[in-house]
This record gives structure tokens, C-alpha cells and sequence, in this order.
């Protein structure tokens, strides 16, 4: 699948170009010596290909619960006879491309503007999100997931989602676009409440 593809590229290349000795051990210079930072990274970087294995399956079962999710309020609208289940999952996959671009643009930003960086800025930095007005160290860990999740690509997101179902259907744009909002918007909610959740229920 192309788009299951591009992100395993993404995510190929931004392990070896962002996450390298040098970012590790600013992540952990207080706790570690570089000679023991650089052996753990090098055991964890020999670790690194089952990321790739987990990323596909993740992504595939991301795809699904969000067809489910926009079925749902295809349900709801009374318009599930115009389009099928199918064709919802197409869209989705589809509409991933604006996340692609998001990655690109993390990836790009790293190499170009950000000389010095640990794991931490990788994890906190989420392109035209709430985040980038703010440090990592200046936030709670418990607001994290809301500040990423709220950026531009989401609407773009949704932009795609519903006019995906307006040509894949005879559905007109503002009844899918009302299917997409009362159906993915309140997923978004929960999804991000639960990662907050998480957030001060795991260990760190």
C-alpha cells in the first residue's frame, strides 16, 4: 500500500538523519556518559527493525477504527445506502497524505533549522500544532497530546474526509461534511482524553 509505504520512509529517514548519538545523549547527559549513551544507542538502534514490523499494522488498524468511527455518522445521517463501508475506508487512506506532508515538514524543520535538539523536542514537535508555541519543558507532560492534536492538518484532515465521501457518493458536501463532524470530531475528543489520560497514568 503506497501510503503505508511513504510513511515507513518517513519514519526510516527520520531515524537515521534526527536520531543519532548526539541527539541521545542530550536527551540524557545528566543520567549517562556519552561512552555508555552512545553503547545504549547502538543497542537500541540494533532494536530499530521492529518498529518497522509494528508501524504497518498500527497504521492498518488506525485506517480501520477511523472508518468505523466515519460509518458511524454515516449511519447516524441516515446515509448509509450512498456509500459503503469500502469506499469510506478508500477515503481514509486517502486523506492520510496530509500527515505525510506533516512528517516531511517535521523532518525538514530538524535538519535545517534545528542545529541542537534531543528526543524530547523530536516527541513534543508537531508541525502548525499548539505546540510549536511552546518548549517541551514548559508544558506538563498532561497537555501534550491535546497541544499536538490541535493543528492545521487536522482540519485539513477533515476537509479530505468529507469531500472524499462528496465524490465517492451521491451525498451532497454539506451532509458529508455533517457526518464527518459528528462522528470524527467527537472521536478526536476521546482519543486525545485518553492520551492525556495515559500521559499521567504511565510511568514516564
Amino acid at each position: 500500500m503506497l501510503i503505508i509505504s511513504a510513511n515507513l520512509l518517513i519514519m526510516f529517514t527520520s531515524q537515521y538523519t534526527l536520531i543519532n548519538e548526539t541527539a541521545f545523549f542530550n536527551t540524557f547527559s545528566e543520567q549517562l556518559s556519552w561512552e555508555r549513551a552512545k553503547e545504549l544507542f547502538e543497542n537500541l538502534k540494533d532494536l530499530s527493525w521492529i518498529g518497522y514490523i509494528f508501524a504497518p499494522l498500527i497504521l492498518t488498524l488506525k485506517f480501520i477504527i477511523i472508518s468505523v468511527v466515519i460509518y458511524s455518522g454515516i449511519f447516524l445521517c441516515d446515509l448509509q445506502n450512498k456509500i459503503s463501508f469500502k469506499n469510506i475506508f478508500g477515503i481514509v487512506i486517502a486523506s492520510e497524505i496530509i500527515y505525510l506532508f506533516a512528517g516531511i515538514i517535521k523532518l525538514l524543520w530538524f535538519i535545517f533549522f534545528v542545529p541542537i535538539y534531543d528526543l524530547n523536542d523530536l516527541q513534543f514537535f508537531f508541525p502548525l500544532s499548539l505546540s510549536c508555541l511552546f518548549s517541551w519543558s514548559e508544558v506538563d507532560k498532561f497537555w501534550t497530546p491535546a497541544l499536538q492534536n490541535l493543528n492545521l492538518f487536522q482540519i485539513g484532515y477533515i476537509l479530505l474526509l468529507s469531500t472524499g465521501i462528496f465524490l465517492k457518493s451521491d451525498i451532497p458536501k454539506n451532509y458529508a461534511e455533517k457526518a464527518v463532524m459528528i462522528s470524527y470530531i467527537p472521536g478526536l475528543v476521546f482519543w486525545i482524553a485518553l492520551l492525556m489520560f495515559l500521559s499521567v497514568q504511565l510511568p514516564t
